[in-house]
């Protein structure tokens, strides 16, 4: 038995996805659970270098810092994107207003005044680094020694 690099790898990703889920859910920031899923590692490998990589939905990054205030535009896409999100929280317009309308008023609010950064990715990357790897790893590293010392 060996632990190859990618071994570790493997294991600090899988660490890595599964607490960003988990603080992504503890900050009430998964409505929809796009992100959450989307959220995944790979590996690659090149130029004689290694690099665990993670990777989500673009929008990621942007819940994780928050958002400033904005002049708007951006065209017409936020609609169906704030309705869906409007729906996955259960969040119904009052009576004489539709979807439409309470989406725009969402839409204008944030542009005014942003929101709050709601941090996943660099807290999950140090929880698993500095709390819960070097106990994972050691615990292979030891079984690495013993399998080692056994062949000798």
């Amino acid at each position: 038995m060996s632990i190859p690099l990618n071994k570790a790898l493997e294991k600090a990703g899988n660490l890595i996805v599964t607490k960003m889920r988990d603080n992504l859910k503890q900050q009430k920031a998964n409505a929809s659970g796009k992100l959450s899923d989307s959220i995944s590692y790979t590996i690659q490998e090149g130029n004689n270098e290694t690099s665990l990589l993670i990777g989500m939905e673009n929008y990621g990054p942007i819940v994780d810092e928050g958002r400033g205030p904005s002049k708007g535009g951006g065209g017409t896409d936020w609609k169906p994107k704030i309705i869906a999100w409007m729906k996955a929280k259960g969040i119904r317009p009052r009576a004489g207003v539709t979807m439409e309308t309470a989406a725009y008023l969402i839409y204008r609010k944030i542009n005014q005044k942003g929101y709050r950064p709601k941090p996943f990715i660099q807290i999950s990357i140090d929880q698993v680094v500095d709390n819960i790897l070097p106990n994972e790893l050691e615990a292979d590293m030891v079984e690495w020694i013993n399998e080692t010392l056994r062949r000798k």
